[in-house]
């Protein structure tokens, strides 16, 4: 967690030093300026972002957000990710982390250079990403959390808006990173503030001051005042500056909000950030800390900071109230002077119960802050409010008091709205911990819980478990890189849905020349499936080459999941056609180099390339393998862009032995592979044509090898472009397919194989052999469990 103490502030900033190593006189073009003219300011001073690419974003993360022990730091889960662990799928908290667009990217329409602008990307857990959506951030008290899963507990809560101006849906951040977001939303109006006017968000005001809605400014102002800047945001702003060339002033100067949107807006700033007479900025002077509660006879300690400017003599900590105590008793006017301010520490013993109250004055000259103190003391057993209140679970807590059974541990015990116990309740828990996730409830129903020691009971804690989140996850394989030739449709992808707690109809989207499908028949770029349903089909169609991006969107009532991409590289359809006519090479030849019409052939092992009409497929030369039944030719120079098939023209010679060959592929100058089956050839009159499947990206050359018999011709080698979906995609599952089609059960099998249809009322449609290609079945309208091998697929025939 971040060092910093959130203390309840009730009075508002005074101006803040630099808080980083901007270069000197960075700022200085915004001095004299207030409100809009300061926004506007700062816009022409860091509004041109040098931003990497999005997928750039995954290397700047391993710098910008790194934890000390070389993890990733993530504000949405407690995880402490390795650079691994980048989402694909993901069903639970924990799974995987992406790139979160704190500032959703719907609100700008997905637009460069704000699109992979790092001040406002984190790399965050793709579950609680998926749970935020595109919802504004805002406080919520009665929010569901996804809670914990295998010990990673998710931060923020979704929820409906308990903040005042505002009653819609928001995600509010854990209490420790709102000041973070608040930063990141503040630079975002004044990197982008010539742009902003036409976003669109129930968070912006549709102008370019104060381009917040009034709520907003509130809130953000709230936060940042409530959670001040960390080491973990000085160092960020660092990393990200050096690659982007710009700053977040926000970051610098803090009190930048102040004179932006707060209560000095009427003020001209001045970045040299020396006040008119030495002052305190944090604590606020007014302020209230509350210690929290502890058991009777127990101490408890809250670290502080302390901040201030222009202090020239020592401060003087000092601290009033039964109980309380502090150290040091004194802090140098450098310590606190300093960008980062300095820390001391408030402790507190309880001697009776009941809330205690103290106060903390600290004094330079004629420098004064003093802060209000608040504590409480316990002697019985007290169980807290619950938090982290999911669908399914809570967070206990309470105050150890000594007390526990002869195995350190505390019980805990949940009822339901009738005083019930809950199955699976009691659970015994360490006395000591203070906390513990309570999980196994239902959804969006009523419940107590108490917490009891060897001879106490706790009162009963009221809580209602969140509803249910809807989400829809998509499922693939590998990552979605998919590879196509232009003018000719990629291959159809299947896509897994997992849809979870949607009642109604989802429109999933993607952008031209991105296509889907539920029924690999009527392609566009949208599609409408039911909750009951598992797939869809995807594919990239384009007439010119090139680079294409897009997002996978699902759209649900006001549930969004716009975070799955897809990328397609399209290449020109180039022809492969090796005629031989370029030149002759004659006599059986080994370890030659060859120059065809095509490409650079290496003659291997007794072979030749001969200019005899009558002897050549066409024209009048043709390659031709000597008697030896091992002679082989090799492709020099690769084909770029893979292979889809190797075509080919070839007879044995008259009258010798029958011939055998082989097709063999290498890609990326990798290990050679035997593609197909071995080839016959019988027939020492006529040529025949014979079709060999690679369907292989990259740089693919291809060999060509006889393995038996006599001599033998070859012409017009032809090879296909590769034209897959997904590249390196191989499975039984992905070998077969079953969806509707015109009212009928369509099941699509690489190979002859016992197929079962199953009803959900019980019955048995069809159980047999089905032939490899396209079986269509002739089923009532329903849904459907088709079986193959030990896969499964439902399909909702219409």
């Amino acid at each position: 967690m971040k060092t910093k103490f959130f203390a309840a502030i009730a009075a508002t900033f005074v101006a803040w030093g630099a808080y980083a190593a901007e270069p000197a006189g960075y700022y200085s073009s915004c001095d004299g300026k207030n409100g809009a003219a300061l926004l506007s300011a700062l816009n022409q001073k860091i509004g041109n972002p040098s931003v990497t690419s999005y997928d750039g974003l995954w290397t700047l993360f391993t710098k910008s957000d790194v934890k000390p022990n070389g993890r990733l730091w993530d504000m949405y889960s407690t995880k402490e990710w390795t650079t691994g662990q980048k989402c694909g799928n993901y069903s639970n908290v924990g799974d995987c982390y992406n790139r979160e667009h704190s500032f959703p990217k719907s609100w700008f329409d997905d637009a460069r250079p704000m699109y992979s602008d790092a001040y406002h990307l984190y790399p965050t857990d793709g579950k609680v990403n998926g749970q935020r959506s595109n919802f504004p951030f805002g406080e919520c008290a009665n929010g569901t959390s996804l809670g914990t899963y295998n010990g990673v507990r998710a931060l923020g809560k979704l929820g409906t808006s308990t903040f005042p101006g505002y009653s819609g849906k928001v995600f509010e951040p854990d209490d420790q990173y709102k000041g973070d977001f608040a930063r990141s939303y503040f630079y975002m109006a004044a990197a982008y503030n010539t742009k902003i006017a036409s976003w669109n968000s129930d968070m912006l005001a549709h102008n370019s001051y104060p381009a917040f809605a009034d709520w907003a400014v509130n809130l953000l102002l709230k936060w940042h005042r409530q959670d001040p800047v960390s080491q973990k945001e000085l160092d960020r702003n660092e990393v990200v500056a050096a690659q982007q060339k710009n700053r977040n002033p926000f970051i610098d100067h803090p009190e930048l909000a102040e004179y932006i949107w707060g209560d000095k807006k009427t003020v001209p700033w001045s970045s040299s950030g020396v006040p008119a007479k030495p002052e305190f900025s944090i604590p606020a002077n007014g302020s209230t800390i509350d210690m929290g509660t502890i058991a009777l006879g127990a101490t408890l300690s809250r670290q502080i900071k302390v901040k201030g400017e222009g202090l020239t003599a020592a401060a003087t900590v000092t601290v009033s109230g039964v109980g309380f105590s502090v150290t040091p008793a004194s802090l140098s006017a450098a310590s606190v002077n300093q960008a980062t301010g300095t820390e001391l520490t408030v402790s507190f013993k309880g001697s009776a119960d009941g809330v205690a109250t103290g106060k903390l004055t600290i004094t330079s000259g004629e420098a004064v802050t003093g802060v209000t103190l608040t504590a409480r003391t316990v002697s019985a057993l007290e169980a807290g409010q619950a938090t982290d209140i999911g669908a399914n679970q809570f967070t206990a807590h309470w105050t150890y008091i000594g007390d526990e059974d002869s195995n350190g541990n505390y019980i805990i015990t949940v009822y339901d709205a009738s005083n019930a116990v809950v199955d699976t309740y009691p659970r015994s828990v360490k006395a000591t911990d203070g906390r513990a996730v309570c999980d196994e409830l239902d959804a969006n129903t009523p419940y107590t819980y108490t917490v009891s020691s060897k001879t106490m009971t706790s009162k009963p804690v009221a809580f209602t478990t969140g509803e249910l989140i809807p989400s829809v996850l998509f499922m693939y394989d590998g990552e979605l890189a998919m590879t196509a030739v232009a003018g000719t449709p990629s291959e159809a992808y299947e896509i897994l849905l997992d849809i979870e707690n949607i009642a109604e109809d989802i429109n999933i989207s993607v952008t031209a020349p991105f296509q889907v499908t539920t029924d690999k028949a009527e392609w566009g770029t949208s599609v409408t499936v039911s909750p009951v349903e598992d797939r869809i089909y995807l594919r990239v169609n384009s007439e010119t080459a090139g680079q294409f991006t897009t997002v996978l969107k699902a759209v649900a009532g006001d549930y969004i999941n716009d975070e799955t991409e897809v990328s397609a590289t399209v290449t020109a359809d180039l022809p492969f056609m090796e005629t031989f006519e370029a030149n002759v090479a004659g006599s059986y030849l080994s370890n030659t180099e060859y120059q065809g019409s095509a490409c650079k052939w290496m003659l291997v092992k007794n072979a030749g390339v001969y200019a005899v009409a009558n002897e050549a497929y066409e024209g009048s030369n043709y390659l031709r393998f000597g008697k030896n039944s091992d002679s082989s030719v090799e492709m020099a120079d690769a084909k770029e862009g893979g292979v889809s098939t190797v075509e080919f023209m070839a007879r044995k010679w008259p009258n010798d032995a029958d011939a055998t060959l082989k097709v063999e592929y290498s890609v990326d100058g990798g290990e050679w592979a035997q593609a197909g089956s071995d080839i016959s050839l019988t027939d020492g009159k006529t040529y025949n044509k014979f079709t060999v499947t690679v369907n292989q990206p990259g740089a693919v050359r291809i060999r060509i090898a006889q393995t038996a018999g006599g001599r033998l011709c070859i012409d017009n080698v032809a090879l296909g472009s590769y034209a897959a979906g997904i590249e390196g995609v191989e499975s039984d599952y992905r070998g077969w397919t079953a969806y509707s089609h015109g009212g009928q059960l369509v099941v699509e099998l690489s190979e002859d194989a016992v197929a079962g249809v199953y009803g959900v009322d019980g019955k048995t449609y069809h159980h047999g052999l089905l032939k490899a290609g396209t079986n269509v079945l002739d089923v009532p309208a329903g849904l459907y469990v088709v079986a193959v091998k030990d896969f499964s697929r439902r399909v909702l025939v219409k």
